[in-house]
C-alpha cells in the first residue's frame, strides 16, 4: 500500500470520528444517563428547595380616597366667628410654591358666592389651600377673600385674598383639629379652593 493511499483512509477515519460525536445526542451525557439536552440560549429546570422561603410580595400604598366637597353652613350663627377681619393684607400673598409638583387633593370647596363652610378635619400635618378664580364677565373687578378658622375657638388660622383672575396658595401646618371657611366674594363668576397635600404624608 502506498503512503498516499495510508494518508487517505487516516483522514476518512478522522472525518467520519468527528461526523459521529457531532450527531450523536448522547455522546455529551454519562454512562449513567444523567447528562441534560439544553437548547442554546434556555436555563435548564432546576426544582425549587423546599426549604427556601418564597419571596413576599412587595407592599402597595394605600389607595387615595376621592377628594370630597365641603359646602357651605346656612346654620352659620353657631360658629365662634362670622365675619372676615377688616384687614386682609395682613396675610400677604401667596406663599412659597412646594418643589414637588405632585401633590393629592383631599377636599375642596367650589361655590359662585361668598358664605361659611360646614366644619371638616385635616388628616395631615401639612397640607395646603390652592384657591383659583375664575371671573370672564367683569375681570377686572373680581375679587376673593378668606380666612381659615379654628372651628373651637374661633382662632384664624390662615388667609388669602386675591384681586382678579388668577390662583393663591396658603401653605397650613395645623391638624387634629376642626375647621371651616368664610369666604367674601365679588365679581366671580366660580372659584375653588383645593385642599392637598404630598404623597408622603397622605400614605403616612
Amino acid at each position: 500500500m502506498e503512503r498516499g493511499d495510508v494518508i487517505s483512509i487516516l483522514a476518512a477515519l478522522i472525518i467520519v470520528s468527528l461526523i459521529a460525536v457531532v450527531f450523536n445526542p448522547a455522546a455529551g451525557e454519562d454512562q449513567a444517563g444523567q447528562g441534560e439536552i439544553q437548547t442554546p440560549g434556555e436555563t435548564p429546570y432546576r426544582p425549587p428547595d423546599a426549604g427556601a422561603a418564597e419571596p413576599s410580595p412587595s407592599p402597595t400604598a394605600p389607595p387615595v380616597p376621592e377628594p370630597y366637597r365641603i359646602r357651605y353652613n346656612p346654620d352659620y350663627l353657631t360658629y365662634p366667628r362670622h365675619l372676615l377681619p377688616p384687614n386682609m393684607g395682613t396675610f400677604g400673598g401667596s406663599d412659597i410654591l412646594w418643589k414637588s409638583n405632585r401633590t393629592i387633593p383631599f377636599a375642596y370647596v367650589e361655590e359662585s358666592g361668598g358664605g361659611l363652610t360646614e366644619t371638616f378635619s385635616v388628616p395631615y400635618p401639612v397640607w395646603r389651600m390652592n384657591c383659583t378664580v375664575y371671573a370672564e364677565r367683569r375681570p377686572h373687578a373680581a375679587h376673593i377673600s378668606f380666612i381659615l378658622v379654628d372651628a373651637g375657638d374661633g382662632t384664624i388660622v390662615e388667609g388669602a385674598e386675591l384681586w382678579y383672575s388668577g390662583s393663591v396658595v396658603k401653605n397650613v401646618q395645623s391638624s387634629d383639629a376642626e375647621y371651616y371657611l368664610i369666604v367674601g366674594c365679588d365679581a366671580v363668576d366660580r372659584y375653588r379652593i383645593d385642599f392637598e397635600t404630598l404623597p408622603a404624608y397622605a400614605s403616612a
